[in-house]
């Protein structure tokens, strides 16, 4: 009897035994998990309070200056950023630089067409826009004028990009907003007076294809040599 007593204490101490195991094995567990999830909070703290200041960084140098380039990547950065008071912050002084920034370059712009208005209307009359042009008139002009940048089989016509021409084109289009509802050309000549000729091919096949193009349709840029030797040959000036 007292054997089987003994079997039964035994039983019960080792279940107690478990038991408790069990209970500080799983305290232990918590204490983990609890632990880990306290990191894992510092670490998005951590890496906040990083990216924060990233954004910190981007938004000072776009106000100490303030470029278009500078201004798009604060703006960008302070929109990655989580909802909070600080991004308002951040937002405002972005958009504070920006008004500042069109302010001053809207003047710049406004004395360069002061500067060169003589020029501009010159050139108005050399491309024929000078009075009642039309939406296909300045369609031909801009169609002639990738010719200078873009590589094609076949090319005819050609007008110089020059700031001249350019702000010439811009001001007809300007006064005639009707002319950019099939394609945007007042875009166009803005982002080529920007020097930007990124998109040149699809601009050239675009006009090419409303004018019912089906030779010469442009497949690549032409290199800086290359155009150059194309300036000098159809308007007899270096690039």
């Amino acid at each position: 009897m007292s054997i089987h007593k003994n079997k039964f204490a035994i039983v019960v101490l080792a279940g107690v035994v478990l038991a408790g195991g069990g209970m500080i094995g799983y305290k232990f567990y918590q204490e983990k998990q609890n632990e880990a999830v306290i990191e894992t909070q510092q670490q998005v703290e951590e890496a906040s309070e990083v990216a924060s200041g990233i954004v910190e960084t981007k938004v000072i140098s776009a106000e100490m200056n303030p470029t278009q380039e500078n201004i798009e990547a604060a703006e960008v950065a302070v929109t990655s950023l989580p909802e909070s008071e600080e991004k308002q912050k951040l937002l405002n002084r972005i958009a504070s630089v920006k008004e500042e920034f069109n302010k001053n370059l809207k003047v710049k712009e406004e004395a360069r067409l002061a500067e060169l208005e003589d020029d501009i209307n010159q050139a108005k009359i050399a491309l024929q826009i000078d009075q009642a042009p039309s939406e296909k008139d300045l369609l031909e002009i801009l169609h002639n004028m990738t010719h200078q940048k873009v590589r094609s089989e076949e090319k005819w016509g050609f007008v110089q990009i020059n700031e001249v021409n350019l702000l010439a084109v811009k001001e007809v289009l300007q006064e005639n907003p009707a002319f950019n509802q099939d394609i945007d050309m007042l875009t166009i000549v803005t982002v080529w007076l920007n020097n930007d000729f990124g998109n040149i091919v699809a601009e050239h096949n675009s006009i090419w294809k409303m004018k019912n193009g089906s030779v010469g349709k442009a497949y690549g840029i032409l290199s800086p040599s290359e155009e150059a030797a194309l300036v000098r040959e159809q308007f007899g000036v270096k690039q």
